[in-house]
């Protein structure tokens, strides 16, 4: 279901910003709007995010992109060849 491929996508993103401590783990859920045990899951999934972007040297933003893309891919792969043209 695309609806919640795009939710975990989201809790992944704001999962990594909770990871950081730049925003709560209570924050991150809600704007997910993920159910507990799905939750922790993507919170997981954040948290090797997290921690390979905190040692990374260099730009972090690009280690962070290279990051998220395998997130997305994951998230929709489910959609098809037609996942956004």
């Amino acid at each position: 279901m695309p609806k919640q491929a795009v939710k975990k996508m989201n809790g992944v993103l704001a999962s990594v910003f909770a990871h950081t401590g730049h925003i709560s783990k209570e924050d991150a859920k809600e704007i997910s709007g993920l159910e507990d045990h799905e939750f922790e899951q993507v919170y997981a999934r954040a948290s090797d995010i997290a921690e390979d972007l905190l040692k990374a040297e260099g730009n972090r933003m690009d280690k962070f992109i290279e990051h998220f893309a395998k997130v997305i891919d994951k998230y929709t792969k489910e959609f098809g060849d037609q996942s956004f043209f």
